[in-house]
């Protein structure tokens, strides 16, 4: 992938000034996943955030268009939004009853003549960029900015829309702590080289040894990992081919999404960090109801969800990554070494590296060592 054996120093998931930069930068200057538009479907639908250091919902008007406001009251700051999702005509301050519309006006203050002087009009909660594209809702941290997610995403954009993602609808979401730098449970899905070891009971058998093929747009990284039956496609006029019954697709849409397109269901993984090694796991899991109908249907799809959430995310990926983590600040070496099968580590790593910019730094700083080798195939 790069052609060259890197050396990562092992400070990128334990370095809480770096980490600092990220969350300055990567998760300050770039839009965010808030969800998939299914959870809004109706007006008066709403998300809240899954990461306190960035505390927001996500609001369906009744004109239809998505809107996004720090969830804070502007009496005195309490959280307005308190469920991680759900439907009211209004929101209501629990601390002192102040109303407010879905679109972020003041509507009610309880005892107003107790404010003379105060214009409701001057006092609607504070509105943050957000958008709905390709099926997913995102959320700026910039107020006043204008997203546009095409250009964000640029040619991948156009595979959320031709994998018609915005049709999918959300079977289950989850949020748990994992006791891992964000980066280091992320790249767990950026190689192949241990499905045959860490998932031999599970994965290595549908996948051929961890082949997989990559590209870039931007900061943004696809990749394909090879089913078994990838042979059988030489079978096929290649106009007749699609590309899931014989890989599943997987993006990293940066900076903390791992988004992946299986046949039958997609995974949405965010990743937010709360310290060098702690972060919060959400996966959100979408399917089609025509493909799991009826009991039958809903059954299948919560062994599913089991089978990817809990064994081979949990139990097997990030296991291995919090065990990763708790070593790392007293093994006996203080860089990990990455070989030509792993080349997507680095890259995604640079990613985030060549955006930090804290003091006395310039964008596109790195301390990646690499060795050059030969070119391979």
């Amino acid at each position: 992938m790069l052609d060259e054996v890197v050396r990562l120093p092992v400070s990128k998931y334990t370095d809480e000034g770096l980490l600092e930069q990220e969350i300055a930068s990567a998760f300050s200057q770039y839009p965010l996943i808030a969800g998939h538009a299914s959870t809004l479907a109706e007006p008066g639908a709403y998300l809240t955030s899954d990461w306190d250091q960035f505390p927001y919902f996500v609001v369906r008007g009744e004109d239809g268009r998505v809107r996004a406001f720090y969830n804070q009251c502007r009496h005195r700051g309490a959280r307005i939004a308190e469920a991680p999702a759900g439907t009211v005509k209004n929101f209501v301050c629990p601390f002192h009853g102040w109303v407010y519309g879905l679109d972020g006006a003041l509507k009610g203050i309880t005892r107003a003549h107790d404010f003379p002087g105060v214009n409701p009009c001057d006092y609607g909660l504070v509105e943050l960029p957000a958008t709905e594209a390709g099926g997913l809702i995102w959320v700026g941290r910039t107020p006043g900015a204008e997203l546009d997610i095409p250009g964000f995403l640029g040619t991948f954009f156009e595979d959320l829309v031709n994998f018609d993602v915005a049709s999918l609808i959300q079977y289950k979401k989850t949020k748990v702590v994992k006791e891992a730098n964000w980066k280091l449970l992320i790249k767990t899905y950026l190689e192949g080289y241990h499905v045959p070891y860490l998932h031999r009971e599970t994965l290595a058998a549908a996948f051929k040894r961890g082949v997989i093929a990559h590209d870039s747009d931007g900061p943004h990284i696809r990749l394909s990992a090879a089913r078994t039956n990838i042979g059988e496609c030489a079978l096929k006029p290649e106009e007749e081919w699609r590309i899931l019954d014989y890989a599943s697709v997987y993006y990293t849409l940066f900076p903390n999404t791992f988004f992946i397109l299986h046949p039958d269901y997609v995974s949405i993984n965010t990743f937010w960090p709360l310290s060098p090694d702690r972060t919060i796991w959400t996966h959100e899991m979408l399917y089609r109801a025509e493909d799991f109908a009826g009991s039958a249907g809903q059954s299948s799809l919560e062994k599913r969800f089991r089978f990817t959430n809990d064994t081979v995310f949990d139990q097997e990926d990030f296991a291995i990554a919090e065990d990763v983590q708790r070593h790392l600040l007293h093994g006996g070496s203080d860089h990990h070494v990455l070989g030509l099968a792993e080349g997507l580590l680095s890259i995604f790593q640079n990613n985030i590296d060549e955006r930090l910019a804290g003091p006395g730094e310039t964008a596109g700083t790195s301390s990646t060592t690499r060795t050059t080798t030969g070119q391979h195939s």
